[in-house]
């Protein structure tokens, strides 16, 4: 059972307090009113409690206000144990610390629908009172309008504005779908609307099949592709990650097939040395191999004029894909080869750039790609709690990135109750809940309530989202500076040059990173007017691709130079 052991601690603004005497309520079997503990307000409080059959029964008026329950309840030893319910649902309990004095815990936080409900007390605690006090939680902080690819497409950038706009106010609904008998499916997505009357607003698709280690081995997702843009249409939302079949070294035996390939356990693949060998290494070309077949299918959406939340690599802090088997470093560089590799060779720029975080993790930083790489923050969570919010993730995500990145709870096996989670200010930018059983096992009333609530938007619901337009690129406002940067000669067996056409007057600096994502140059040039400038850039002695990241104010340019010996 959930345990809501804590001192309290007030958020938001605080209102009229509501006080229920312990002693005014219904006492079963041996509970009692005594006197004899100091302390107790109103006429005394209620001990007795411990036995099975043994409760105190407190009814209470609801508002229709979110409300923190707390308990003021004292011992006779340093630690009692208890259990609370509302209406018969337990609700908090277990062990907690106590003293001869009267304190207040804090149980629980919820909204209380108006009208009677019955709040149920056992425990080895004596029980003075309980306070219902309305509270209220701030939403997220607002990200700025800006996307890591300065040459965003207008509908990415129309798509990254509408997310802004709701960010804090509404939560986007979204479904993971996959495939079956080896075609492009959206039962799961058909499932959720015959189930709730609505469609999803984000459909939530998986480029696995595309992965060259699977396709020679004869899966045919020819068509996915295009069938997910019709889906999206012209207002529907996509968001596409990737179970990337490891490109070579598969194990392929009875217990780990070739279709597990992107588990660490089912291939040798070393990433890390992969992207040691540079360009020409055998392993590093078939990266660059797979990422530029992604880039095919990602072409599509862009040809169709279809942004797409992009989710590569995703939930690399657990080791268990061979991406992140390695460790942050290789991770990290491997997150910013496939971004250049994309954005720059490609010339891919319908691509929002999503990365998956773990915040209890404490090396978490160490995973962080860096804001010049990532445009939001989303956390996968599976628990067996049907009632979690998953409020400690929530928190500690905002803690360290709030005020910089969306966030969403981009994979869940749970559907939490979203006007619950806004109660604690908790606005999720979209949710995507897993397909097969995990959705299908859902309790029927639970989607029904999420998908009608005011705070969920689904499909139907969406605006004109492509008429939004970022704050930074108002039509009737000055236009925006932009940058670009060159690198010559490339590749190179001796020293380069950055030729840099600045925009607008701005603190410069130039940093450069090798395919581990390591810093190994940084120059700080000063304030540094509008117009072209050439800096010298040393070559490595190490020979391989380097990246180089020019941030110019707020403003951040990129390119790419390959030291050759």
């Amino acid at each position: 059972m959930r345990c809501f052991l804590l001192l309290i601690v007030l958020a938001g603004a605080v209102h009229a307090q509501t006080v229920v005497e312990a002693e005014g309520g219904e006492l079963v079997g041996a509970a009692a009113v005594a006197t004899s503990r100091a302390g107790y307000s109103g006429t005394g409080y209620v001990t007795g409690l411990g036995a099975d059959g043994d409760s105190l029964r407190l009814v209470i008026d609801g508002t229709g206000e979110f409300v923190q329950l707390r308990l003021a309840v004292a011992g006779s030893g340093r630690f009692a144990t208890f259990e609370v319910r509302l209406d018969g649902d337990v609700i908090a309990g277990g062990n907690t610390t106590v003293g001869s004095s009267f304190r207040e815990l804090a149980v629980d936080e919820r909204r209380l629908s108006a009208g009677p409900h019955v709040v149920t007390i056992h425990g080895s605690v004596d029980v003075d009172y309980l306070v219902l006090e309305p509270v209220s939680y701030e939403g997220p902080a607002a990200p700025p309008p800006v996307l890591s690819d300065p040459d965003a497409t207008d509908s990415a950038r129309a798509l990254f504005a509408f997310l802004l706009d709701i960010y804090g106010e509404h939560v986007l609904a979204g479904q993971q779908d996959g495939y079956q008998n080896g075609a492009p499916s959206t039962r799961e997505i058909d499932y959720v609307e015959s189930v709730t009357g609505t469609v999803p607003a984000v459909g939530a698709f998986d480029l696995i099949n595309y992965s060259p280690s699977r396709r020679a081995r004869g899966t045919n997702p020819t068509g996915w592709a295009e069938h997910w843009i019709e889906w999206a249409g012209d207002h529907g939302i996509v968001t596409l990650m990737w179970h990337w079949n490891a490109p070579t070294d598969l194990l392929d035996t009875s217990d780990q097939p070739w279709w597990r390939g992107f588990y660490t356990e089912a291939t040798t693949f070393d990433v890390e040395a992969a992207l040691a060998q540079g360009p020409g290494g055998e392993d590093y070309e078939l990266l660059l191999r797979d990422i530029d077949a992604i880039a095919v299918e990602l072409q599509k959406f862009e040809d169709a004029d279809v942004p797409v939340l992009w989710r590569p690599l995703h939930e690399a802090y657990g080791r268990w894909f061979w991406w992140g088997a390695k460790g942050p470093g290789p991770y990290v560089a491997l997150w910013r080869l496939m971004y250049e590799r994309l954005v720059e060779y490609h010339g891919l720029h319908n691509l929002i750039w999503v990365h998956t975080h773990r915040p209890s993790d404490g090396d978490q930083a160490a995973w962080y790609p860096g804001d010049a790489y990532v445009d939001v923050v989303g956390v996968d969570e599976y628990v067996e709690d049907p009632d979690a919010v998953f409020r400690s993730d929530w928190e500690l995500l905002q803690e360290q990135f709030g005020a910089n990145k969306l966030v969403a709870l981009t994979e869940t096996g749970t559907l939490p109750d979203m006007t619950r989670s806004v109660d604690f200010g908790m606005t999720w930018s979209w949710f995507a809940v897993w397909e097969g059983s995990f959705i299908r096992d859902l309790d029927t009333d639970r989607l029904v309530d999420v998908y009608t609530s005011e705070v969920v938007l689904t499909r139907d619901e969406l605006p004109d989202w492509r008429s939004y337009t970022l704050a930074t690129a108002e039509a009737d406002g000055p236009e925006a500076p932009t940058d670009h940067a060159t690198i010559t000669p490339n590749p190179s067996a001796g020293p380069v040059t950055l030729r840099l056409d600045l925009g607008a007057a701005a603190d410069v600096v130039v940093e450069t990173f090798d395919a581990l994502g390591r810093r190994v140059g940084r120059q700080s040039l000063g304030t540094m007017p509008a117009g072209s400038l050439a800096v010298a850039l040393a070559a490595p002695a190490v020979p391989g691709p380097y990246f180089v990241r020019v941030t110019a104010g707020d403003r951040v340019v990129r390119g790419r130079f390959v030291v050759a010996r």
